[in-house]
């Protein structure tokens, strides 16, 4: 048996398929999305390391939602635009009204309950909030910081989109 010639195994396999990306120039950047960066960096390291919105040290959806109204408070400005698809998306959490089922805070001495749009709530039976919350308290005790939904929290919270 011959073995092909290496430009023939060559053209053989298939072509790589070719990603959408930024030239670099282009690429969204602190430089080049933030009027001050600095100041963004300084608020970000501040707020990481609070206890609101979450653990002391941890990030989260809801830290980046405090960073972003505090950089706007402080004078800080954006160079872009049109939103990147990450702040559409902090946009649209904001908009949906995240709370716990019982409306008061998440954290608690039992383990963190589950956070969801105020909707998604509405849409689950007592057994599922109950369950969803057994969930996230169980993987907070564990000491996880993110914890996955249960099947009907999770079409719950997509429905509420």
């Amino acid at each position: 048996m011959k073995t092909p010639a290496p430009e023939a195994a060559a053209s053989s396999t298939p072509a790589r398929k070719r990603t959408k990306t930024r030239p670099a120039a282009r690429r969204r950047t602190d430089e080049n999305t933030y009027t001050d960066p600095s100041l963004r960096e300084r608020l970000k390291t501040e707020i990481r390391a609070a206890a609101k919105g979450g653990e002391p040290g941890t990030w989260s959806a809801r830290k980046s939602q405090l960073l972003t109204l505090a950089y706007q408070k402080a004078g800080g400005g954006y160079l872009q635009r049109h939103p990147n698809s990450k702040q559409k998306s902090l946009h649209q959490w904001t908009a949906q009204e995240w709370q716990t089922a019982d409306e008061k805070p998440a954290r608690r001495p039992n383990g963190t309950t589950r956070y969801l749009p105020a909707k998604a709530w509405d849409a689950l039976t007592p057994a599922e909030k109950k369950a969803t919350n057994a969930k996230k308290q169980a993987g907070s005790k564990a000491g996880e910081h993110t914890v996955a939904n249960t099947a009907a929290a999770k079409r719950a919270r997509k429905q509420a989109e």
